[in-house]
C-alpha cells in the first residue's frame, strides 16, 4: 500500500494541519472556554462570567491545571500587551505542540519496532480529533496527553520487569515510579475520569510493584506530595486565602477544598447529571466510537480479531471505554485519551494472517475510507462548527460600543471574557429553562444576553421591549427562518459558521451556513 502513501508526506503534511486547525475558530463544547480560559482571564482583570464549578459551594473544578498549562501563557501574552483573540491563539498553539510532542515521543519510545511505531504516529497523526480537539482548551484534551504519558510509564514498567535483572537500573524504576505517582494526582485533579483508563492495566502496574517493593512508596509519596500542593492552591484560591494564612493556621479557615472528591459527590447523584443529559450505558460503545474512529473500527475488528488485544494501550482503552460507559452522562470528547491508544492497535493484516494480498486490498480501501471521513469530521468541527462565535465576539470587541445589549440567539454561549471588559462594564445574562426573567443593572453600559436555543417568541419579545441599541447575534440560517429582514441591518457576518442543533432537513434555508450580528432598527 505504498507504505501507508509515503508516511512522511502525510506526517508532514499534519504538521501544517496542526497549525492550521490550532488557527481556525471552531467552538466544539462550552467547557473548553468556560472551565479554562474564561476562569483564567479573571486574575487578568478581565470581566467573566465564571461557570457553577468554580462558583459553587462545593468546586467540582480544579484550579491547578489552569494554573499550570495556561495562567502562565495568558499572564505573559496580557503583559505584552495581545488582544484576547490573540492569547486564544497562543494558548490553542502551546497546547495544540505540547499534545503533539508529548503524544509522539511516548508512542515512539512505547512500541516495539519501526513500523509500529509509524503506524501509531500515522494514523494518530491523521485522525480529525488529534488535529482538532488537541488544539482546543478542553480538560479533555490535557487528560489525553496524561494518560498517554502514563501508559507509557505502566508499559515501561511491565516491559523492565521481564528483563534480566543485571538489565534492571533501580534509578530509572525510581524516576518512573515517581513521574506515575505525579500524573495521576495530577490527571485526577485534571479530570476525576483519569483512574478509569487504569484499572486494566493496574494488573501488570500491581506487578511491578510487588517485584520492587519500594517502588509503590515512591509512587505513593509524589502521589500524596502533588494531591496536597493542589488541595492548597485550591483551597488558599477558592477560600481568598495567602499561602502564608494557610499554612500558618491550617485548621482555622473551614474546610479544605478536595475538587475530585466534590466532582465525585456531584456526579454519581442522577438528579445532577440529569441537568447535563442522561445517556444509555452503551452510547460511548454505538455512538461515540464511530464518531471517533469512522472507518477505522474496521481496523480495530474486522473479524472480531485483533492481536493487540493484550497491549497495554489497548487494555487502558479498553478500560476507559468500560468504566465510563457505567456513567450515565456519555459524551464524545470524554473518550478522546484512547485515540493514541486504539491507533496502536490497528491491525494492517486484518486478521488475515495468510492471505497478505487479501489485506493488503481491502486496507487500501479502508485507507481510503479513513482519510475520507477524517477530512469530512476536521473540516465540519475543525473549521464550521459553531467558528463564528468567537471572530463575532472579537468584532464586537474592537467596534467599542457603548450602550448596546447583545443577544445571542441559537449559539453557543459567548466566552465573553474576549470582550475585554476591564472596566467591568457588561452585565452577563443568561436565560436558563422555563424562567426568562431578569433585571437589567443600571450601573453597567453595555449587556450581554444569552438567550441559548429560547422560543423565537421568548426573543421577539425580549428585543422588542430592550431600551437600548439591540444587536442580534445569530445563525444566518435561523434569522431568514424567523425574522423580518427589514427590521435589521447586518453589520457583520462570516460564512464559517454552522450550527447542528437546529437543522430542518425538510427546510433548506436552515443549512445555509453562517453567522451575522444584526442591528435592531
Amino acid at each position: 500500500m505504498a507504505f501507508l502513501l509515503s508516511w512522511r508526506y502525510v506526517y508532514f503534511l499534519t504538521i501544517g494541519l496542526r497549525f492550521l486547525v490550532a488557527l481556525s475558530d471552531s467552538y466544539i463544547h462550552p467547557d473548553e472556554h468556560f472551565q479554562s480560559l474564561e476562569v483564567v482571564s479573571a486574575w487578568l482583570g478581565y470581566n467573566v462570567n465564571a461557570p457553577w464549578e468554580f462558583t459553587s459551594p462545593s468546586p467540582a473544578r480544579s484550579y491547578a491545571p489552569l494554573v499550570l498549562f495556561f495562567w502562565p501563557i495568558m499572564k505573559t501574552a496580557d503583559y505584552f500587551g495581545f488582544q484576547p483573540l490573540q492569547i486564544w491563539y497562543i494558548c490553542r498553539l502551546v497546547l495544540m505542540v505540547l499534545s503533539w510532542m508529548v503524544t509522539d515521543w511516548c508512542l515512539h519510545k512505547m512500541l516495539p519496532t519501526k513500523q509500529e511505531r509509524i503506524k501509531a504516529i500515522y494514523f494518530t497523526s491523521t485522525s480529525y480529533v488529534t488535529l482538532v480537539y488537541q488544539s482546543h482548551c478542553f480538560s479533555n484534551s490535557v487528560e489525553t496527553v496524561l494518560v498517554v504519558a502514563a501508559v507509557y510509564i505502566i508499559n515501561e514498567l511491565r516491559f523492565i520487569s521481564g528483563q534480566d535483572a543485571s538489565q534492571q537500573r533501580t534509578g530509572d524504576l525510581v524516576k518512573l515510579a515517581g513521574t506515575l505517582g505525579f500524573l495521576v494526582a495530577f490527571g485526577t485533579f485534571n479530570r476525576i475520569t483519569f483512574p478509569c483508563f487504569f484499572v486494566l492495566p493496574g494488573y501488570y502496574l500491581a506487578g511491578a510493584f510487588w517485584k520492587w517493593k519500594t517502588l509503590p512508596l515512591v509512587a505513593a509519596a509524589t502521589f500524596a506530595v502533588t494531591s496536597a500542593t493542589c488541595i492548597i492552591l485550591d483551597t488558599a484560591i477558592f477560600q481568598g486565602l495567602s499561602f502564608s494564612e494557610l499554612l500558618q493556621h491550617p485548621w482555622s479557615h473551614g474546610s479544605w477544598v478536595i475538587t475530585p472528591l466534590n466532582s465525585l459527590l456531584y456526579n454519581t447523584n442522577t438528579l445532577n447529571l440529569a441537568k447535563h443529559g442522561i445517556h444509555p450505558w452503551y452510547t460511548h460503545i454505538l455512538a461515540n466510537l464511530p464518531q471517533l474512529f469512522g472507518p477505522g473500527l474496521l481496523l480495530l475488528f474486522f473479524r472480531f480479531r485483533n492481536r493487540y488485544w493484550k497491549t497495554t494501550p489497548f487494555l487502558s482503552a479498553a478500560s476507559g471505554i468500560l468504566f465510563l460507559s457505567l456513567v450515565p452522562h456519555q459524551e464524545l470528547r470524554f473518550l478522546t485519551p484512547i485515540v493514541p491508544l486504539l491507533c496502536c492497535c490497528f491491525d494492517l493484516s486484518l486478521g488475515y494472517d495468510g492471505d497478505a494480498k487479501e489485506a493488503s486490498k481491502l486496507s487500501s480501501i479502508i485507507m481510503g475510507l479513513w482519510f475520507a471521513f477524517n477530512i469530512l469530521m476536521g473540516v465540519l468541527m475543525g473549521i464550521f462548527h459553531q467558528g463564528g462565535v468567537v471572530p463575532a465576539l472579537d468584532y464586537l470587541q474592537t467596534s467599542h460600543l457603548q450602550g448596546v445589549t447583545q443577544v445571542w440567539w441559537r449559539t453557543y454561549s459567548p466566552p465573553t471574557w474576549m470582550l475585554a471588559d476591564k472596566q467591568h462594564q457588561y452585565q452577563f445574562i443568561s436565560l436558563h429553562g422555563e424562567y426568562h426573567g431578569f433585571e437589567l443593572d443600571d450601573t453597567k453600559t453595555n449587556y450581554v444576553i444569552d438567550a441559548m436555543g429560547s422560543d423565537i417568541r421568548v426573543v421577539d419579545a425580549l428585543i422588542k421591549n430592550l431600551d437600548t441599541k439591540v444587536l442580534l447575534v445569530t445563525p444566518i440560517a435561523s434569522f431568514s427562518t424567523h425574522f423580518d429582514v427589514t427590521h435589521f441591518n447586518k453589520t457583520w457576518s462570516t460564512p464559517f459558521h454552522l450550527d447542528l442543533d437546529h437543522l430542518d432537513w425538510s427546510d433548506p434555508r436552515t443549512l445555509q451556513p453562517g453567522l451575522a450580528v444584526y442591528e435592531l432598527i
